[in-house]
């Protein structure tokens, strides 16, 4: 189970245990998010956020909102609450943080499994924490026994982007936009949103939604297959070189030796590497595989997995930088190529669709058969 990503949820269990807190008999019909901050000089903000709500409220702009929306006193039944409590650094990004999911107000009972998390930075040293009946929280294990977060929300996409808007102004700039990883997943976030300011500096932030109501965390989230950046001038070589070499350009990637463009002949179709080197440049031959001894022990358990039991081809496999990560474009037998990043430890961390990518192209041809035919 996503913990809160599609908000008050909780597993449904196949008994009734004495040790678990009563759950309300009806769903929420109101999602609200409480939020206390405390910021790097020491000073705290609170305020409630409420669906349709244009202004943050204090307790009793809240205690007005509650009266109106559960006039009969049944709030715990009606309404659910996320409570994020976040102390942040220097830079305004999260140093601590706990979210918490409770009926009624931000100190009603714990609902909700798990009714706590809590983690450091960007979604780093996350405890998971149960309700009993008696709203006493218990730790638990953490359920790392589920897949990859789903690939692709495109329906949760523009909203997404008006609510990172909200938080930071209308006039930052999205760079990028990913799926959660493992982790991230069960915090509790749909999307991790990357984007740059006015002033130039860049921030990272996760996304998630308590219910029909997104709350937006500000931390130092990595970027994962981020697009490589070439120079205006470097870019101009590599176009200019291609329009000549006659080949078409894919992705543009980081590996050992820096920015390097992907290309394909549209005469022969083979594949081809564009580096811009000393001021020019150099085309040079290449075929999409994944090199010998560049998966570890690990990583190659994951890779012969991935084979036997999701049924995918490896095409392409490369790491971004110096890090010991191996990025893997995968196809599946459906023709979707997707980029799996594996940690040094062979998990699977992160997947994105990767269907613009000159290996995707390829292996469409092999499933579905040059196009044209």
């Amino acid at each position: 189970m996503a913990a809160g990503r599609r908000g008050d949820v909780s597993r449904p269990g196949t008994g009734r245990s004495v040790d678990r807190i009563d759950q309300p008999r009806i769903a929420p019909r109101h999602y609200v998010v409480f939020r206390a901050t405390t910021r790097a000089d020491g000073c705290t903000a609170r305020h409630y956020e409420v669906p349709g709500g244009t202004a943050a409220l204090d307790e009793a702009g809240f205690s007005a909102w509650l009266r109106e929306h559960a006039p009969d006193g049944r709030e715990i039944d009606l309404v659910s609450v996320l409570v994020i409590q976040e102390v942040l650094n220097p830079r305004a990004s999260i140093e601590t943080c706990c979210l918490e999911r409770r009926r009624g107000s931000a100190t009603g009972p714990f609902h909700g499994e798990p009714a706590r998390v809590t983690f450091d930075g960007a979604v780093d040293r996350v405890r998971f924490y149960r309700a009993t009946a008696r709203n006493v929280l218990r730790e638990m294990a953490p359920p790392l026994d589920r897949p990859p977060p789903p690939p692709s929300r495109l329906g949760h996409l523009a909203g997404d982007e008006a609510a990172v808007r909200r938080t930071f102004g209308a006039a930052v700039r999205i760079l990028d936009v990913r799926a959660p990883t493992v982790l991230e997943d069960m915090v509790g976030l749909a999307s991790i949103v990357h984007l740059r300011t006015p002033d130039g500096s860049e921030i990272g932030s996760g996304l998630g939604w308590h219910g029909t109501t997104p709350f937006v965390l500000r931390a130092d989230f990595p970027r994962f297959g981020a697009p490589a950046e070439l120079s205006a001038a470097g870019a101009a070589a590599v176009a200019a070189a291609a329009a000549a070499a006659g080949l078409t350009t894919f992705e543009t990637r980081d590996d050992a030796h820096g920015p390097v463009v992907v290309a394909r002949s549209r005469r022969d179709g083979a594949f081809h590497r564009i580096r811009h080197i000393a001021g020019a440049a150099r085309v040079e031959a290449y075929t999409p595989h994944v090199p010998a001894g560049l998966l570890s022990g690990d990583q190659a358990r994951w890779a012969r997995y991935a084979e036997e039991y999701e049924h995918l081809m490896l095409l392409d496999a490369y790491r971004d930088g110096g890090s010991d990560n191996v990025f893997v474009l995968a196809g599946a037998p459906d023709g979707q190529v997707m980029r799996h990043l594996i940690d040094a430890d062979g998990i699977e961390v992160w997947r994105a669709v990767a269907d613009d990518t000159a290996a995707a192209a390829w292996h469409r041809e092999r499933v579905f058969g040059p196009a044209g035919d």
